[in-house]
């Protein structure tokens, strides 16, 4: 006798079913594949059940500069996939380029033995209210989705994902960017998306029909560097070349140059290139220094500052963007799933905690590997704690060890003398009981040391390794 199919939640009642049979549905296997589709939802998603039907539903943010992937649009959340019937905000990108905000809800069904046989998904309106619970696990996909179709409406873009204020100011100057022909002179740490930047606004430009060509100033030799920007320029070398090399600054209309760390650009390179700044090709450069500095000390000459300083866009520390790193982990989750493997939903809230108190030394590229990493290591659909290298997991385990609580916090005229009492003791172990080098190494005067250590009542005595050895130690070399 065949198994009868039972709703695991048991909230998939008759009345349900009358209002949802008029609506947009779909059946997914437990593989996840879209195995069946109705005529309300070919003629809503724009495709038949033909073109759909065995496709595989990975977690990913469908966006307007992705391959149009519909499946993903229709990737179950956390709850569903361990049995309980969900809600979630998706997007769904038409063949036509319409994006359709739609709120799905999604019922699992299993057999007699919990087995699970599919599951029952429903496309509602944006604002709908659901009969299946919103998930809770999906709230930062969700957000995601949301931020990115923000960006679309407003800009046109949805890849330089962010929130805060100053991520929206520099939106609006990559907007503005886009509009001009220009040289743009882009700032920031090693890490912090320059690149990204300048490829968003050469695509925006409508009058930019070619690539975004790269030059590294830091990684080339003087000699490669001379003929990339202006062709071979010494018969010795045009002699051993069997054609001729078009420099870069002359590819002509529709092309633009991105010049990685300008400031390594030899000085003697430095006066021609402002003099083709403002061409045909336009010009991108970064710098993660700072020019005004390089300016000041004569690394970079006066002409091609001022040639690229027209526009200057300075990008943020992912130390400074704390808020928005949730919100970022899980763009580079979703991007990560589109790549394939095992698709993942999510960071535990212990994963997030850690992620926000490390201090990111390598920016968003940094933060993208990190993702990277655990996409493809992690032994749930969740990015769990554990699963975090070391020295991220370590950042936050060392400042709240497990089971015990934080600290209060202590006046700071008390913390401040237990600063001093520690600078005091490390002083005089580093050099073996010298007061007189230890003073100098703590930038005080002798008699201030002596005063301080018999104030702060700390062992003065040669046991204790902090005894006055001077009259009997060798002279060390320079001293009298």
């Amino acid at each position: 006798m065949a198994r009868k199919p039972r709703n695991q939640a048991g909230a998939f009642e008759l009345g349900t079913l009358e209002r949802v049979v008029r609506e947009p549905l779909f059946w997914l296997d437990p593989n996840l594949k879209i195995v069946w589709v109705n005529r309300a939802w070919e003629e809503h998603v724009g495709r038949t059940g033909e073109e759909i039907r065995g496709a595989v539903c990975r977690a990913y943010t469908p966006s307007s500069t992705d391959p149009p992937d519909v499946a993903s649009s229709f990737f179950p959340p956390p709850e569903t996939l361990a049995g309980e019937p969900a809600s979630v905000l998706t997007l769904i990108m038409r063949p036509d380029g319409e994006r359709l905000a739609r709120l799905l809800e999604f019922w699992p069904f299993t057999d007699s033995q919990g087995a699970s046989i599919g599951i029952l998904g429903v496309i509602r309106p944006e604002n709908a209210r659901s009969a299946a619970p919103g998930s809770r696990a999906a709230e930062t996909h969700v957000e995601l989705l949301q931020t990115r179709q923000a960006l679309h409406a407003r800009h046109g873009f949805d890849g330089m994902v962010g929130a805060g204020l100053a991520h929206r100011r520099l939106l609006e100057q990559v907007r503005l960017a886009a509009t001009t022909s220009a040289p743009v002179l882009i700032l920031g740490e090693e890490g912090t998306g320059k690149r990204l930047v300048a490829q968003t606004i050469h695509q925006l430009d409508p009058d930019r029909d070619q690539p975004l060509v790269p030059c590294d100033c830091q990684a080339l030799v003087p000699e490669i560097l001379e003929r990339e920007l202006f062709g071979i320029t010494r018969p010795d070398l045009a002699r051993e070349r069997s054609g001729p090399i078009k420099p870069r600054l002359s590819l002509g209309p529709g092309s633009a140059f991105l010049l990685r760390e300008i400031l390594y650009l030899p000085r003697d390179h430095q006066a021609r290139l402002a003099a083709a700044v403002g061409g045909s090709v336009r010009v991108f450069a970064t710098s993660s220094q700072d020019p005004e500095a390089a300016l000041a000390d004569g690394r970079l000459a006066p002409e091609l500052y001022y040639a690229l300083t027209t526009l200057v866009l300075r990008l943020p520390s992912l130390r400074d963007r704390r808020a928005e790193i949730p919100l970022l982990a899980q763009y580079f989750l979703e991007r990560a799933n589109e790549r394939g493997g095992t698709s993942r939903t999510g960071f535990s809230a212990e994963a997030i905690a850690a992620l926000g108190a490390y201090d990111w030394p390598g920016n968003l590229r940094e933060l993208a590997r990190l993702v990277d990493h655990c996409h493809a290591r992690a032994l749930g659909r969740e990015i769990e704690l554990a699963d975090l290298p070391s020295p991220v997991r370590g950042h936050l385990e060392a400042s709240v060890p497990r089971g015990v609580s934080p600290r209060p916090i202590k006046p700071l005229d008390e913390l401040l003398i237990e600063i001093e009492r520690r600078l005091i003791e490390t002083a005089l172990e580093q050099s073996q009981g010298n007061k007189s080098r230890a003073a100098e190494v703590l930038g005080i005067s002798r008699p201030r040391l002596y005063r301080r250590v018999r104030e702060l009542d700390l062992p003065d005595d040669e046991t204790a390794g902090l005894g006055e050895p001077d009259a009997h130690r060798p002279a060390e070399p320079g001293e009298s």
